[in-house]
């Protein structure tokens, strides 16, 4: 598989101009072999709350999403990553006797064969009516692939894979995947939606409570970025590393990199000024409210919320409405 992750590192380096906004690295950059171990282990702090909000949702209310689904359903995972946590859903499968089987979609080779492998362990038994297996690529692959399966299937979006976006870019991942089901598919998402200024303290925690691994995350990623570039640019000491929480238009959490010196990319092309910045790693909140007009201007129809307790953390689960709204109609953030 290739993915040209050089041509988009060139065009961001480019880009960087005080008077614009902010470009934004690859998050592709971030996950090699060595950054998704990394990963893996921020994930499942305490403090990182959607991953435990998602298993707690998954353990309340996995045998209602089997209930919905047709024996021999083909899971798709959109953007899978670390499996442990879709376990507590296949293993509703099991629990019910429904057959499926599971499909993981990741642009990790590496993680792949980790998190199907851990998988296949667990529905090893002849009686497991889960079968598991990985799909590597895009999500244009993807897609591509998943055209020629003729049973229903069950997307998965979950972590707020699809939503972690500004609006028209959510929006258009929506549309992209519901573009692509067929009346008797279903999608279900999972999107965070704590919002400024209540839950402050609770957002803040979930990426800073462990400063030292993300620091390793970043840093792991500019070692990626440097191999990519074919010259070393990206060094620690010529960045400040910063974050903020932003209100408007909707509650953002942001990690960016401010330049110490000039910087200047020989191969790529391109200067970064002494004091630019580039935005890495950003993750967006949204409200009830707003995630359900999303869904409807994507052609959507909401089957069923739920909501982790003493969380703003949802899935949603969602079919194929037929009808499809205007997205460049009045939009307001909730």
């Amino acid at each position: 598989m290739h993915i040209d992750l050089g041509g988009t590192l060139m065009r961001t380096v480019k880009a960087v101009h005080p008077l614009q906004a902010k470009p934004r690295l690859p998050d592709e950059l971030l996950y090699d072999e060595i950054g998704l171990l990394i990963w893996n282990e921020i994930i499942f702090t305490p403090e990182f709350y959607q991953t435990h909000d998602e298993i707690a949702l998954f353990k309340a209310h996995g045998l209602d999403i089997v209930a919905h689904v047709k024996p021999g359903v083909t899971i798709v995972d959109l953007g899978a990553g670390d499996t442990r946590k879709v376990e507590h859903l296949l293993a509703a499968f099991e629990s019910a006797k429904v057959t499926a089987t599971y499909l993981a979609l990741d642009i990790s080779n590496a993680s792949l064969k980790h998190s199907i492998a851990y998988l296949v362990d667990k529905h090893s038994a002849l009686d497991s009516g889960v079968e598991c297996a990985g799909l590597w690529g895009t999500f244009e692959h993807g897609k591509q692939y998943v055209s020629g399966i003729c049973t229903p299937r069950l997307f998965l979006s979950l972590g707020s894979v699809l939503c972690n976006d500004p609006w028209f870019e959510a929006l258009n991942h929506l549309k992209y995947w519901a573009q692509a089901m067929r009346s008797d598919d279903l999608l279900l998402i999972g999107m965070d939606g704590h919002l400024l200024p209540n839950n402050e303290h609770k957002i803040w925690a979930a990426y800073h409570s462990r400063e030292d691994l993300y620091r390793q995350f970043f840093l792991n990623g500019f070692d990626h970025a440097n191999r990519l570039a074919g010259e070393s640019c990206f060094h620690e000491e010529d960045w400040d590393f910063k974050a903020q929480l932003e209100e408007e238009p909707t509650t953002r959490h942001r990690f960016f990199f401010r330049a110490k010196r000039h910087i200047k990319f020989e191969k790529l092309g391109g200067l970064i000024a002494k004091g630019e910045e580039l935005d890495w790693f950003d993750s967006h909140k949204y409200g009830k409210d707003n995630v359900q007009l999303m869904c409807t201007k994507a052609g959507l129809d909401v089957i069923d919320i739920w909501q982790a307790p003493q969380s703003e953390f949802r899935q949603y689960f969602l079919k194929v409405s037929g009808k499809k709204e205007d997205a460049d109609s009045t939009v307001s953030f909730c």
